[in-house]
């Protein structure tokens, strides 16, 4: 690609990564800009706040208002990056190289959004029969916590929806399916003490490894003993320990240890059961040694946030999509969870479908092919001359 067939979008794509939208920061100054520049060219606007004001979501429409519209969505937060790691160029200083852009979150997924804001910002909808609604949302890297924000809105809404396309990066290929997520924690609580006198306190770490083992006991029975889906990689539903924090000196019998997991199950599995047998086996499953230890100390399990798998079986969308994607019919289902489990709630057909590698995304020197983004572009040029005739009720062709 030469520099005079350069993606148009690059130009909104780095204006974006120039933006440090780490998840423990806030969204603000982006979504900020952004709302301005789509206001000045026509887009209604409307931002969702969170709580404590320091973060928000955009939803913006273009097109007629109230005709039958289409949904593309991202997220605009991204994952740490430290910049003793990278290489090409720094995190947010977004750099072209070897036809690529490099950059914290132009795979995941700012890729997307700026070639969303590019394409529907040029589009002429006078005469189009249809609208779109852009949904930017906040927070997805760390649970999906800001899209929930949006679904009132968008429920009083759905009727208007024929579709969803969540622009992860998939390398424009369509997924119909991805695992759901849970995430948990375990707090044991013990007794204090000198360490070199054990037996006095209760070793509030020592009580937190039985629990780790019996989480790796919950994970193997998943692996081994629950059904399967061969469209999944691994084609089970996963349970991971993630986090384990305890103790504060050498000398001392730790009085607490916090334990971090997650389960990832797969579409139909019931996302809850992990924390149930955990609370009914506490403490009798403990290893033998330790259910004294366990007695005497207090487990706390509570979920820290969760969003649905998705399983989207309406083929009439999946091939509608795929076409303008110019893509195989045939679709992914996704190692990795996101916001369609959530938006397919509405009951609207859900795709994820956007450029860019999930093997570049969250790693050092993350980086977009400019082909990647060109195919996007396409995508939304061949999506957007669609609007101008009658879609489908997509929904209503066939039961999911």
């Amino acid at each position: 690609m030469t520099s005079n067939t350069l993606p148009l979008s690059l130009a909104m794509i780095e204006r974006l990564v120039a933006f440090d939208t780490t998840s423990h920061r806030s969204n603000l100054e982006l979504i900020n800009d952004v709302a301005g520049w789509l206001e000045a060219r026509g887009a209604a606007v409307t931002l969702l706040y969170n709580d404590s004001g320091d973060k928000a979501n955009l939803i913006a429409e273009f097109g007629p208002r109230d005709a039958p519209a289409l949904l593309v969505s991202g997220h605009t937060d991204v994952v740490p990056a430290s910049h003793a790691d990278w290489r090409v160029t720094a995190p947010f200083t977004p750099k072209r190289h070897a036809e690529r852009l490099y950059g914290r979150g132009t795979a995941d997924m700012k890729g997307f959004i700026g070639v969303a804001l590019t394409k529907l910002a040029a589009w002429q909808a006078e005469h189009s029969r249809h609208s779109v609604l852009l949904a930017l949302s906040f927070d997805e890297e760390v649970g999906c916590l800001g899209a929930p924000l949006m679904l009132p809105f968008l429920e009083a809404h759905k009727e208007r929806l024929r579709g969803i396309i969540v622009g992860e990066p998939t390398a424009m290929r369509i997924a119909n399916a991805h695992k759901g997520h849970v995430g948990m924690r375990a707090t044991i609580e013990g007794v204090g003490g000198h360490s070199g006198y054990p037996g006095r306190g209760v070793n509030a770490i020592d009580v937190g490894a039985g629990v780790v083992a019996q989480i790796r006991q919950l994970a193997r029975e998943k692996r081994l003993m629950s059904l399967t889906d061969q469209r999944f990689d691994p084609p089970y539903s996963t349970v991971h320990v993630g986090l384990i924090e305890g103790g504060s000196a050498l000398n001392q019998i730790p009085e607490h240890c916090r334990i971090d997991f997650e389960m990832r199950p797969l579409p139909g599995q019931p996302a809850m059961e992990i924390l149930e047998r955990l609370r009914k086996d506490f403490p009798s499953g403990l290893d033998r040694d330790l259910i004294g230890l366990g007695r005497r100390a207090r487990l706390t399990l509570e979920c820290r946030g969760q969003y649905p798998p998705l399983d989207e079986r309406r083929q009439g969308y999946l091939s509608w999509i795929a076409e303008l994607a110019e893509c195989s019919v045939e679709p992914l289902a996704l190692g990795f969870g996101c916001e369609a489990g959530l938006f397919a709630q509405l009951g609207v057909p859900t795709v994820i479908c956007g450029p860019g590698s999930i093997h570049q995304a969250h790693q050092p020197d993350e980086f977009i092919a400019f082909d990647q983004i060109a195919k996007c572009e396409g995508f939304f040029d061949r999506l957007l001359s669609q609007l101008s005739f009658p879609l489908p009720d997509f929904h209503r062709l066939e039961a999911p």
